[in-house]
């Protein structure tokens, strides 16, 4: 028989780090810098290719008419146009599919991927004025870094490792 808690915890684990047929899910805003680098190794393992439009940007390809320049029709794309512009949506699902319900109905205007994942660093990494307040508390909680009462050992040494794993990442 099945065990509920178990197959609980196994849909909740899927959901963090994702499966080959679903990315992870950006489930607590306040793991962003994690998600992301999750999210990347997932694009990464199911399809590289989408990684250029993520780190790249994507410029929709456009041509002249009666001198004005407009987006070229889908339909008119030639071959490697479509494979870049495969790779975007691609890309841009990928990232509306990690997104919660109520995190992507906040990010549902952002039609391409560029736009959508400056939004999201935006919001959840902050601007340089925040990032400088998240890297002197990091700071001052590293300097004041102690053993809790009724802390493991291991528990001390993997609270420690991630300390600096996120001041790393700040700096």
């Amino acid at each position: 028989m099945v065990n509920l808690q178990n197959l609980s915890n196994l849909l909740n684990y899927d959901n963090e780090i994702g499966t080959l047929q679903k990315p992870p899910k950006l489930l607590n805003v306040n793991d962003y810098s994690n998600w992301k680098a999750r999210f990347e190794h997932y694009i990464s393992y199911t399809d590289s290719s989408l990684l250029i439009p993520i780190l790249e940007g994507y410029k929709h390809p456009t041509y002249t008419y009666l001198d004005d320049v407009v987006p070229k029709p889908i339909s008119k794309l030639d071959e490697e146009e479509k494979k870049v512009y495969d790779r975007e949506k691609k890309a841009h699902g990928s990232i509306t599919m990690a997104l919660t319900r109520e995190l992507f109905h906040s990010f549902r205007g952002y039609d391409n991927l560029k736009d959508l994942s400056k939004a999201l660093q935006k919001r959840f990494e902050g601007n340089s004025d925040i990032k400088k307040s998240k890297r002197d508390l990091m700071r001052k909680l590293y300097e004041c870094f102690r053993y809790l009462e009724n802390e493991s050992t291991d528990e001390l040494i993997s609270r420690f490792y991630h300390l600096q794993t996120e001041l790393k990442l700040l700096s």
